[in-house]
């Protein structure tokens, strides 16, 4: 189960002529969540949910785990903003406030995890990266060839 969507690949008329080139977009901004990250976390999730786990446990922000029926517990930094930890509560996440930066909250994640839960990391995790990939595989079933590709490496927020 993918709990990403296909997303379109369409031309950018104005960087296309900005550079002289062909420059297409993968529109990722149109996934359920709104973010590219749904591939990778998605993936992963979908994974250890396979593998039997009861829980997702993560220190950065993520609904995936609700579209399982799996429960999600996200420890956030003091920092996060009001609007991200509503957006987490909106999708039935536990949210645990910790610490003054996401390696404090990071820490005390880590320091409650259970055998049953299956914990999801923001970025390093080499499930998520397969999850992105997904991203290529599609551009691949189109006509379109690109000679360079160019993609986003973080979050926003």
């Amino acid at each position: 189960m993918t709990l990403h969507i296909e997303t379109p690949l369409v031309r950018s008329d104005i960087l296309s002529d900005l550079v002289n080139k062909d420059i297409r977009l993968k529109l990722d901004a149109l996934q359920p969540s709104g973010s590219f990250k749904i591939r990778g976390i998605g993936y992963a999730c979908a994974h250890h949910a396979g593998r039997g786990a009861k829980a997702f446990l993560s220190s950065s922000g993520g609904n995936a785990g609700k579209k399982l029926g799996i429960p999600v517990k996200v420890v956030v930094p003091e920092t996060t903003t009001p609007r991200s930890i509503g957006l987490l509560e909106k999708d039935n996440a536990e949210v645990i406030i910790h610490g003054t930066s996401w390696l404090e909250a990071n820490i005390l994640a880590q320091s409650i995890m259970t055998d049953e839960t299956a914990f999801i990391h923001p970025f390093d995790d080499e499930l998520l990266w397969l999850g992105h990939s997904s991203m290529i595989d599609e551009i691949h079933t189109t006509e379109f060839k690109p000679d360079l590709i160019i993609l986003s490496v973080g979050g926003g927020g």
